[in-house]
């Protein structure tokens, strides 16, 4: 049997089929004679600990499992939900309006008896300098209402417009 039609000019006549074939017999020569040998092995237990280390310690660099504790953030995050806080992101680029965050209490607040333990998510809604608002339970940022399309339902409470300077 010859190479296949489409390689016939391709490939001299001289040669003979052992020449072009992956598994013939000169090819396992021409391995034979090469001095770099590929073994494979199994991993002994020391080296499959390591390598779970290794990968524990990265994933643990990069995201973290979250418990969602209280209706807070209800209807996007739920009671007994998991979300993953990715820590990379915000190397590359600040945090914007619409995004969730996950952050430790505040130095005020553990002021006030809140357990440094804890851990808060919640979407920003506006940048340092803006004003904000509810009239009526909508969200006013800066003088323009917001749609919120993320709330369960609209409040109908009233907070004054503040600032917070840095």
């Amino acid at each position: 049997m010859g190479p296949p039609r489409l390689l016939r000019g391709l490939i001299p006549r001289l040669l003979s089929v052992d020449a072009w074939l992956p598994c013939s017999s000169r090819l396992q020569l021409l391995l034979s004679h090469c001095h770099c040998r590929l073994t494979l092995r199994w991993p002994s237990c020391a080296d499959a600990f390591k390598l779970l280390l290794a990968l524990l310690l990265v994933s643990a660099a990069l995201a973290e499992v979250r418990y969602i504790a209280s209706s807070s953030m209800a209807p996007t995050l739920r009671p007994a939900d998991r979300a993953v806080a990715e820590k990379i992101t915000y190397f590359f680029r600040r945090p914007s309006i619409g995004d969730i965050v996950f952050f430790k209490v505040p130095t005020a607040l553990q002021n006030y008896g809140v357990n440094k333990d804890v851990v808060f998510i919640k979407r920003i809604l506006a940048t340092p300098g803006d004003f904000i608002e509810v009239r009526q339970g909508q969200l006013i940022v800066n003088g323009v209402a917001r749609k919120e399309h993320y709330t369960a339902s609209h409040a109908s409470y009233t907070m004054e417009a503040m600032v917070q300077r840095y």
